[in-house]
């Protein structure tokens, strides 16, 4: 009877559920959005409503994907009793209201690969840092959380804002010499808000550049290479296209910063050098074919044949890259 009793107290010490509070994020404000150097500022209040006054995770909670803590700022207000007129708690009567209102300045992991067409999700991401999943979780107030609807994130637009409770896993006791195995998880509240570019001009400035030189390189087919003058300046067009090209290609890391995915940018710049480049290989041969004495050949195959076909390739390459860019976004 005995070892039934304990084995029924501990079975009941297991299955007793988490301790919870509901927790809610109302975002005030976002600011600065920084894709070269991958952060974000926001404004925004977190608050908390608990069954009773011990607990208060407001005090435990961990803003997690701070980038820079010297210019992180919160406030909190004391904790108040409440009537719980929205029966969250029930049959309880009375609550505990807390509430927090931050500012920081958050990391945010960009992929810039189809910039300017490019849509990112924003996140904030909190966590209780005393008590395992098993001891508390947070119940999300889906009601009240939201976004300041006149947020002017200049240059882009909010698409989507999403609240959810996770629960997240640790490998470690982190040295508590009162465990003897990792905690099963902690309880994490993420704040996701989708974002769309809305201003495409800074693409315009990117790429106007190299679509200049692809326009002069191919203005070379239209030099005469029976004339050995114009043969050596129509080579001289295209090296100069191309180190413009080369020269354009470097300005981009001031907007998209750093990165080793291949961006539509890159994707462009990339397909104009090789165009040049072909276009310098095609001013040899046009030079070999009149040597030749095939002048009206020459002239026939440079006008008429790439011209006509690096042109209209170059045309087609760029919608289908743009397009597929738009799509995936």
């Amino acid at each position: 009877m005995v070892w039934s009793f304990v084995d029924s107290t501990e079975v009941l010490a297991e299955t007793t559920p988490p301790q919870t509070c509901s927790v809610g994020v109302y975002v005030a404000a976002l600011r600065n959005l920084n894709v070269a150097d991958k952060k974000f500022s926001t404004d925004f209040y977190i608050w908390s409503v608990c069954p009773t006054k011990e607990l208060q995770p407001l005090k435990s909670i961990k803003v997690l994907n701070i980038q820079d803590y010297k210019n992180f700022k919160s406030t909190y207000d004391l904790t108040l009793e409440r009537k719980d007129l929205s029966k969250l708690f029930y049959p309880k009567e009375n609550v505990y209201w807390s509430g927090r209102k931050i500012r920081a300045i958050l990391s945010q992991s960009l992929n810039v690969s189809n910039f300017p067409f490019d849509r990112h999700t924003l996140m904030i991401a909190f966590e209780e840092t005393t008590k395992s999943s098993s001891e508390f979780v947070y119940t999300t107030d889906f009601k009240n959380s939201g976004y300041q609807p006149n947020i002017d994130l200049d240059g882009w637009q909010i698409t989507s804002f999403k609240v959810a409770e996770q629960k997240f896993p640790y490998a470690t006791t982190f040295g508590n010499p009162d465990k003897d195995s990792p905690p099963n998880s902690f309880t994490r509240m993420v704040v996701s808000i989708d974002i769309k570019r809305v201003k495409i001009f800074s693409f315009l400035k990117l790429t106007i550049g190299v679509y200049i030189a692809f326009a002069v390189a191919m203005l070379s087919f239209f030099y005469d290479s029976n004339q050995t003058s114009l043969a050596g300046s129509r080579l001289a067009i295209n090296i100069g296209a191309l180190f413009a090209t080369l020269l354009n290609m470097r300005s981009q890391e001031s907007v998209l910063g750093r990165t080793d995915d291949l961006t539509l940018v890159d994707l462009i710049h990339i397909a104009t050098i090789l165009y040049i480049l072909f276009s310098g290989i095609v001013s040899v041969y046009s030079r070999l074919t009149v040597e030749n004495g095939k002048n009206k050949q020459a002239m026939w195959l440079d006008r008429q044949f790439f011209f006509k076909l690096f042109t209209c390739s170059f045309v087609m390459f760029n919608v289908i890259a743009i397009a597929y860019a738009v799509i995936v976004g």
